[in-house]
């Protein structure tokens, strides 16, 4: 048995201190305006119906900018052939959604910020008559508008795909998913401006985990990840990691029962004010604040 299977087996961990001081140094006292919706307090609820969340549709990977006055959000039938939708404050009323401009023309998910609102990363097949895999890509911010979109990550393998991006102060972290073997690894990759240095595995678990859909706060102190940890597990679960020194992360800690109300991976964001967890299930985006997960003790332990 792994020394952190023993540690994760034979300690209670209190979710509430982890990710409370994963959370610190967040801009919670910012105003976030969640298209006037009053707050879910700790229950989990269905975010924005009929704004966000449709039905007869898929809607996920919900992206809010630093300062709050826009917001994309995967939807489609089903992945991969989706589209970005976008939305924007002007003078204090929200716009309709409408598909983004860089979306129009190719399938596309999964957006999510820079820290400094300056960059939108996606994943898309752009460029392709047929969809055979995903790479990540880049839009950049303009006066009033978003540029033309650029490709800043791609393997070149067709059975790769390239998706999820996470982004940092530093780095931009990613799903790697093999295609043949059904497995995926988390990348990082450092950039500076343009330059992107060559992505490398991120080791979480082990050799034989399978790890997608990563979330990564903007300084880089705690990552979400729905993750295999074992070969013979029978379903993806999520976890969270905290930031350790020299670079590495913390023993995983399996998110509580009041989360995992139902078998299988779910994937998650955080709001960029650092208020809410935005759940994504059921072909449908929910939320619940921060504060309520911290309220609850963990039963859950990893497999051993």
């Amino acid at each position: 048995m792994n020394s952190w299977r023993h540690k994760a087996f034979n300690r209670t961990v209190l979710f509430a201190c982890l990710l409370a001081f994963a959370l610190t140094g967040s801009p919670q006292d910012r105003s976030f305006d969640y298209f006037g919706l009053a707050g879910p307090g700790n229950k989990i609820e269905l975010f924005a119906p009929g704004i966000v969340s449709m039905k007869d549709l898929k809607e996920f990977s919900l992206a809010i900018s630093p300062n709050g006055d826009e917001v994309f959000f995967s939807q489609g039938k089903d992945w991969p052939e989706t589209r970005i939708m976008h939305l924007r404050k002007i003078r204090g009323r929200w716009t309709t959604p409408k598909v983004a401009e860089f979306s129009t023309d190719c399938y596309a998910s999964e957006p999510a910020f820079s820290p400094d609102g300056k960059y939108l990363y996606f994943s898309s097949g752009k460029g392709m008559k047929d969809i055979k895999n995903y790479s990540i890509w880049r839009v950049t911010k303009t006066a009033d508008s978003w540029g033309d979109a650029r490709k800043v990550i791609d393997i070149e393998d067709p059975t790769i795909w390239e998706f999820h991006p996470t982004v940092t102060r530093d780095s931009l972290y990613f799903c790697r998913w093999d295609s043949d073997h059904n497995t995926g690894s988390i990348y990082r990759s450092r950039y500076s401006g343009d330059t992107y240095s060559t992505p490398e595995r991120v080791p979480l678990f082990n050799a034989q985990s399978s790890d997608t859909n990563p979330f990564v706060d903007p300084d880089g102190k705690y990552l979400i990840v729905t993750s295999k940890p074992t070969s013979d597990a029978s379903e993806y679960d999520v976890y969270l990691l905290r930031k350790k020194e020299k670079a590495s992360w913390s023993d995983p800690v399996r998110f509580e029962d009041v989360l995992n109300t139902k078998p299988g991976g779910d994937s998650y964001d955080v709001s960029p004010d650092g208020r809410f967890l935005f759940i994504y299930r059921d072909n449908d985006v929910y939320w619940t604040e921060t504060r309520g997960i911290m309220n609850v003790k963990s039963k859950n332990h990893l497999p051993h």
